[in-house]
Formats: C-alpha cells, sequence, structure tokens
C-alpha cells in the first residue's frame, strides 16, 4: 500500500479538483458549525481563517460584520468559492497556511472543520501553529475543529463504501455520495513519531445521473490524520506558544468528550 507521508501537494490539488464542484452540495447543509463561530465573534472584528476552500465559513462571518481575511493553497476550491467571497467582501489570499506571512494580526484565527488533519507530519502541524501564533493579536483567540478520535481511526480491516447521503445538484442531476475509509499500514517515510501517528486513507465518490439516466462518477481518495486527541493537541498548542482556553466535544460546545467533534479555543500563551 503507498505510504501517504509521500502525499505532494500536487497530490493534494489533484484531489481537491475532483472534489471541488461537488464541495458546496456536499458541506453547504452544514451550517451548525458556522453559527456557533457567528457566536464567538463579533462584528467588526478582524477575522483570518486558515484552510477556508470555497468559503463556506468566511463568507458568512464576512456577511454578520467581521473584517475576514480566508487562506487556502487550492486554486480549485477558491475558483468554486470565488463569487461567494467577493459578494461577502472576503480579501481572498492564496497561501500555504504553513508558511503565512501576512503581516497582520487578527482578533479570531479558525482552522475549521478537520482543515488541521490534512497536516499529516509533525512539522507541519507545528509549522502551521506557529503561523497561527503570529497573526494573533493580543487578546486574540484561535478555534481548531476536528474529528473526534472513533474506534474505526485505528480498526485494520478492509475498508468499505458507505452512503452517506442523496441530493439534487443546481442542474438537476441526482447525486449520492459514498465514502470509506482504510487505515494506512506498513510506512517507511517519515522519522518514527511521523510513523506512529494514525493516517487513513479517505476515499469520497460522487455518482451523478441526469434527467436521461447517464451516469457521472468522480472518485477522489487523500490522507487524513486521525485519532488525533485532546493530548497530543495541547502538546502541539504548547510547543507553539499557544495556551488552550477551553475544550469543547461538538459545535453547540458541549464538554470535550460529549459529541463526535473536538475543538479547541486557545490564546497565546503568556
Amino acid at each position: 500500500m503507498d505510504d501517504p507521508l509521500n502525499w505532494s501537494a500536487d497530490d493534494q490539488e489533484q484531489a481537491l479538483r475532483a472534489i471541488a464542484p461537488w464541495y458546496d452540495l456536499d458541506f453547504g447543509p452544514l451550517t451548525d458549525d458556522v453559527e456557533m463561530l457567528q457566536g464567538l465573534a463579533v462584528a467588526g472584528q478582524r477575522v483570518l481563517e486558515l484552510g477556508a476552500g470555497s468559503g463556506r465559513i468566511a463568507a458568512p462571518l464576512a456577511q454578520m460584520g467581521c473584517e475576514v481575511t480566508a487562506v487556502d493553497s487550492s486554486e480549485a476550491m477558491l475558483a468554486v468559492g470565488e463569487p461567494r467571497l467577493k459578494q461577502a467582501g472576503v480579501n481572498v489570499v492564496s497561501a500555504d497556511m504553513r508558511c503565512l506571512h501576512l503581516g497582520a494580526e487578527f482578533d479570531l484565527l479558525v482552522i475549521g472543520l478537520s482543515t488541521f488533519q490534512h497536516l499529516l507530519r509533525r512539522q507541519d502541524q507545528l509549522a502551521t501553529l506557529g503561523a497561527a501564533r503570529r497573526h494573533l493579536d493580543a487578546g486574540g483567540r484561535l478555534l481548531i475543529d476536528w474529528t473526534a478520535p472513533r474506534p474505526d481511526d485505528i480498526d485494520p480491516s478492509p475498508p468499505f463504501m458507505q452512503l452517506e447521503w442523496l441530493r439534487r445538484s443546481d442542474s438537476g442531476e441526482m447525486v449520492t455520495k459514498s465514502a470509506g475509509q482504510e487505515l494506512a499500514q506498513n510506512r517507511t517515510c517519515g522519522d518514527a513519531l511521523d510513523r506512529a501517528l494514525s493516517v487513513a486513507w479517505i476515499t469520497y465518490q460522487y455518482d451523478a445521473v441526469d434527467e436521461v439516466g447517464r451516469l457521472r462518477r468522480t472518485l477522489a481518495r487523500f490522507p487524513l490524520r486521525v485519532n488525533l486527541t485532546v493530548g497530543e493537541m495541547a502538546g502541539l498548542l504548547a510547543q507553539s506558544g499557544l495556551r488552550p482556553i477551553d475544550w469543547f466535544g461538538s459545535w453547540d460546545l458541549a464538554p470535550a468528550g460529549d459529541g463526535d467533534r473536538l475543538i479547541v479555543l486557545a490564546k497565546a500563551a503568556s
């Protein structure tokens, strides 16, 4: 099996080019995390989102009166989001969040909806948190939202595709999405710590059927860091000069451990 630590920026962009046309249909109905962030943000604040994608989070924050900068390295995702982001008045920056230097500071910094899990190596995680720390204003807050550890994160069983939804696209096609997860094993790249961290291969399959029954199938496969615990994140934050303020387990801000998300709110360490 191929090693996910061989995954390159070009590989990632190829996967995102496949996903991008379906992203808003897939994740557009998700609004609970946006509402959470709208409750944490204040109109007039400067907000920076890393890994903003098509602007699903950035645009609503701008529409509520925040001054929003959205950063993403994927041309495909930014192209999908361009009309929404432009209309909302979001400042868009095409850049790698690991080495970001905007020369500006922000009141609220967001790494939303499992974006942090695309960072497979510890050096990339620390580089991203370092960039976040550089861009936090005095008293500024950082929010990171990722999937809580699940039993199948470390299950070596063969994968299977599971139907997630059936929806109608704007073009009238009936679209189904199926997804599967497979634990990456027998890894040889990276140092011993990188090889020890849990990574899974994620497969998305979108099947679109038009009005005359023609099928159009899109497949995307990419690696994702899984089984990321509170303890590990706390250690990464400490190494990056950041200190947790609170931990949550869901988008309605339930205590950590009471939901299927892990969310940390942090600030610069004194």
